[in-house]
């Protein structure tokens, strides 16, 4: 191993055998030297700091280190191990300053394998202060020529065991490195724990250190023992009934211990809303027959919260907002939540109630109430929606939803005569996200699929069946990275002039073709006004560079347009260019779109939310 290992020698890495020996000893030795976890552990401790700076006190000596190159130097210099003397320091305060610095870099040196170091000090006083001088020559380093690593007993088929020992801390030929074996033990030991083998206990540990032949020989056996299990789990906390908290609990006695589980346990009771206080307790003391009780102390939020908004976006125009969250309506755990908007495009009353499931992390069920008006430049919609939406989480990640509402809406395109429809919709949907990070994601995508159906045989007035679908594909490429992203929409409907504005489709926007104003894409009427389509093809195609760690720039193509029939869909297709601000609530996009045939009718369009 070349010089530069050497660097940690002026850090905390220290070691040694149970009797210091000097080259000649070493010679002379024919025994192997074992270095046992007590000699390790008194060898080990934390290196002096320097003196803190204080420009009022005196002056300190300089040490030129030598003998490494300017890196290693740097670090020796500045991690010394014991405090630099005065500047007019006697010389038997200096002789004693070398002494202990030898003896910290020895005990260094040999944490990192190199057991022939010799170190030669010296100095003088010049200009009334000492020039100290300290040569470093690392010698011969001790390598690995074997390593016998093994986890033994019930655990060891356990694939966190497994992972950690196809990982071992050195190859054949490695120089020595104590704190590699101290790391890897360490990580073997807290694998143990987490998984619930408490007893575990190393049968063999050491370092044989052969220093005739600069040869080391690593010895490490866990026996894991028996796995502990859940105890009694007992829960403290004033607001759900017994039955209610059952629904919030993944740890049950008898099962295996994993302190996974533990935090997994504790997020869910986090993510719950009630709480601002979760303490999850291992009572190891009381443990019996390996067995562990399990406490848990919950401590309540206020039962009201309150948000009030205030922001913009191209395609909502500026926004109002005001919210009320009460967190908890009773002992089984119903949250009732209470929104009104004012914006531009889209105002709203809204009323949910949020029953939890069997298993609320992944299972909810909502009822709701909402009243929208919804508009932009050419329809307005007034709407009324009653109804209730279940969703579940599979094993896949899938999400699965199934809805009913009733739907009374009235809608006028201008220039038209208003319309009022009455509709009983049924809906069932499937959607999933897998990314490296949800928020600034380098590799990910997203799908969501979604049927709608209402009938006349079904207290409707007209006969409905319409198809969603939308993804997004996120990809680095080079210092960039690419999105693609596509909608689709299909709907069977006779009259689609009959059909409520949210059941018509549009495109353009910040979310659509960026060339083109919001919602101005789709079939028109006599007057050339936008009144929506049965169909929607959407397609889009995005680079960002990054300019610094916040900021990126943008340039994108989109095609897309709403229409009647499949014949002859008349995609439009806009270009443009934008940026990209990190900012502390997520991505923020600003973005200028242009009409393929028409770049002197910019649009700005602003959003702020994930890349997925």
């Amino acid at each position: 191993m070349r010089l530069s290992v050497f660097i940690l020698l002026s850090l905390t890495l220290t070691f040694s055998l149970s009797a210091e020996l000097s080259k000649k000893e070493k010679l002379a030795a024919a025994a192997v030297v074992s270095a046992t976890k007590s000699e390790i552990d008194k060898a080990t401790k934390t290196a002096v700091d320097k003196e803190p700076e204080n420009n009022k006190g005196p002056r300190l000596a300089s040490i030129d280190v030598t003998g490494v190159d300017s890196e290693l130097k740097k670090n020796i210099e500045l991690h010394m191990p014991v405090s630099i003397p005065v500047c007019n320091a006697e010389r038997g305060d200096v002789r004693q300053f070398f002494t202990t610095v030898k003896k910290h870099l020895r005990k260094a040196s040999r944490a990192l394998g190199y057991y022939d170091s010799e170190f030669q000090s010296g100095g003088s006083i010049i200009d009334g202060c000492w020039k100290l001088r300290l040569r470093i020559t690392p010698g011969k380093p001790t390598k690995i020529v074997s390593q016998k690593i093994k986890v033994i007993g019930d655990g060891r088929s356990k694939p966190l065991f497994q992972k950690i020992l196809s990982e071992l801390p050195y190859k054949t030929g490695d120089v020595l490195n104590h704190q590699k074996y101290s790391d890897f033990k360490t990580q073997l030991s807290e694998a143990a724990q987490s998984l619930g083998y408490f007893d575990a206990e190393f049968e063999e540990h050491s370092i044989q250190v052969d220093p005739l032949r600069y040869q080391a020989k690593v010895v490490l056996i866990l026996n894991t023992g028996k796995r502990y299990r859940y105890g009694k789990v007992t829960v403290d906390q004033k607001i759900l009934s017994d039955a209610a908290m059952k629904k919030y609990l993944i740890i049950k006695e008898g099962e295996t211990y994993s302190t996974v589980d533990l935090i997994n346990q504790q997020q869910l009771l986090q993510r719950s809303g009630y709480y601002k206080l979760i303490k999850v307790d291992v009572l190891h003391q009381e443990a019996k027959g390996n067995r562990v009780p399990i406490a848990i102390t919950l401590t309540s939020k206020k039962r009201n919260s309150y948000k009030f908004k205030v922001g913009y976006g191209s395609d909502t125009g500026g926004r109002i907002s005001v919210e009320m969250n009460r967190r908890w309506t009773g002992s089984g755990g119903k949250q009732l939540k209470i929104k009104t908007q004012y914006a531009q495009t889209l105002s709203l009353i809204s009323l949910q109630l949020v029953s939890p499931r069997k298993n609320p992390d992944d299972n909810s069920l909502v009822y709701n109430i909402d009243w929208k008006k919804d508009s932009n430049d050419d329809v307005v919609s007034r709407s009324i929606n009653i109804g209730g939406k279940y969703t579940r989480k599979l094993e896949s990640d899938w999400v699965q939803s199934a809805s009913i509402g009733a739907l009374l809406d009235k809608t006028q395109v201008e220039g038209e005569a208003e319309t009022q429809t009455e509709l009983l919709l049924f809906g069932v949907g499937l959607e999933k996200v897998k990314a490296d990070n949800l928020i600034y994601p380098n590799d990910g995508w997203r799908l969501r699929f979604g049927l709608n159906l209402a009938a006349k045989a079904l207290l409707s007035d007209q006969d409905v069946l319409q198809f969603r679908s939308h993804g997004k594909r996120v990809k680095q490429f080079g210092k960039g990275r690419l999105f693609a992203r596509f909608d689709l929409g299909a709907t069977l409907v006779d009259d689609v002039d009959r059909l409520p504005k949210s059941l018509r489709f549009f495109a353009g926007g910040g979310t659509s073709v960026r060339g083109y104003t919001f919602e101005s894409l789709s079939e028109e009427n006599d007057e050339g006004k936008a009144k929506g389509g049965r169909n929607l093809l959407a397609l889009s195609l995005e680079y960002q560079h990054p300019i610094n760690e916040q900021w990126s720039a943008a340039a994108f193509i989109d095609a897309g347009n709403a229409f009647n029939t499949w014949d002859d869909p008349e995609l439009e297709v806009g270009v443009g260019f934008g940026a990209r601000w990190r900012s502390p609530v997520g991505p923020v996009r600003i973005d200028i779109g242009f009409p393929r045939d028409d770049f002197s009718s910019p649009q700005l369009h602003l959003s702020v939310g994930s890349d997925l």
